[in-house]
């Protein structure tokens, strides 16, 4: 049985990559919990070492784009050559950009219409503001208090993550999620050629 590391930028990106291996990798293990980096800027100077481990065991590393340009951060940040079993995906623009695009389930979460939902999240200049919106439009008297914060509801609050990272654990689909998301799609297309290789 195959075994695979998942690292993410953040806990939202942990959550992802680890639902990712769940729902397209089934019968493959993660020997530890997703390492969480708590930030890009720590993530950054580790991926020489995550390259390395590639070489013994399948690596699944998630983080955002920002908005930048995914090949001149690719090839600024990653050594070369990559081992196969290397893959870093990245969230265009942010993760929060592949939760929106399950429309149906992000939807059902908040308890608010579909049609509130982006149809094209990876062109959406800010998603988290997005969901924020969504947060602050639900009929969920809990998920309004805590995602959103009270002093200021263009920022989140304390359970922000929280509640985003056991939605990805309980409702998110990959698969359905990657009708509306292109970057998430060729995410699916990268990890099919990595259960391949390991066949």
């Amino acid at each position: 049985m195959s075994q695979i590391l998942v690292v993410g930028e953040d806990s939202l990106t942990c959550a992802l990559g680890e639902q990712l291996v769940k729902e397209l990798l089934p019968n493959w293990i993660m020997p530890t919990a997703p390492i969480n980096k708590k930030g890009i800027t720590k993530l950054i100077p580790e991926f020489p070492r995550f390259v390395k481990q590639a070489k013994f065991q399948p690596v699944l590393c998630i983080a955002d784009n920002d908005g930048k340009c995914v090949k001149e951060l690719l090839d600024k940040w990653l050594p070369k050559p990559l081992p196969p079993n290397f893959c870093l995906r990245l969230a265009v623009a942010e993760a929060e950009s592949w939760l929106i695009a399950d429309r149906k389930s992000i939807a059902d979460f908040f308890g608010i219409p579909e049609k509130h939902v982006s149809k094209t999240p990876d062109n959406d200049v800010d998603p988290k503001r997005h969901v924020l919106n969504l947060a602050r439009k639900s009929t969920n008297r809990e998920l309004r208090l805590e995602m959103v914060s009270q002093t200021d509801i263009s920022k989140q609050g304390t359970g922000y993550n929280p509640h985003l990272c056991h939605f990805v654990k309980m409702y998110w689909s990959a698969q359905r999620a990657a009708d509306n998301s292109p970057s998430l799609a060729r995410a699916i297309l990268r990890i099919a050629k990595l259960a391949q290789a390991n066949d």
